[in-house]
């Protein structure tokens, strides 16, 4: 009588494991549905500036992907370089743009910076360059 009884509980919870199992809904995202970021530009030369001129360029991109592109981090080499961009989501066909400023007070010489962009599209990650040469 014992093992009919256990093997009755086996069956219950395996059919309930069964049941729960096929309730679940997997999400799975498609690439062609994601955020997908694009530069016009991804370097930039300032050339030869003053040093003490605090020099910016605009990189512009859009998203050509098919969800809201969103920018969760804009990383900096260093004190001297700060960004400036949108933290809002930005649909897709539209276009934004990073500001970049480099302080070249006490930095003479060759400069050459990169900046790590993050984000929620397909690569996750992408670089701009900025570079240049301070002088009197």
């Amino acid at each position: 009588m014992f093992q009919y009884k256990l093997i009755s509980i086996i069956l219950v919870l395996f059919s309930v494991n069964t049941f729960a199992q096929t309730g679940k809904k997997k999400i799975t995202l498609i690439a062609d549905e994601q955020a997908n970021i694009k530069f016009n530009e991804t370097n930039h030369d300032f050339g030869k500036i003053k040093e003490g001129t605090k020099a910016t360029y605009e990189f512009t991109y859009i998203n050509t992907g098919k969800a809201p592109l969103i920018l969760t981090d804009v990383i900096t080499p260093c004190s001297c370089t700060s960004p400036d961009w949108s933290k809002e989501p930005l649909m897709p066909g539209k276009s934004s743009k990073i500001v970049i400023v480099f302080d070249s007070k006490g930095k003479p010489g060759t400069f050459n910076k990169t900046i790590t962009i993050k984000h929620n599209g397909t690569s996750g990650t992408e670089y701009l360059i900025i570079k240049g040469v301070v002088g009197n």
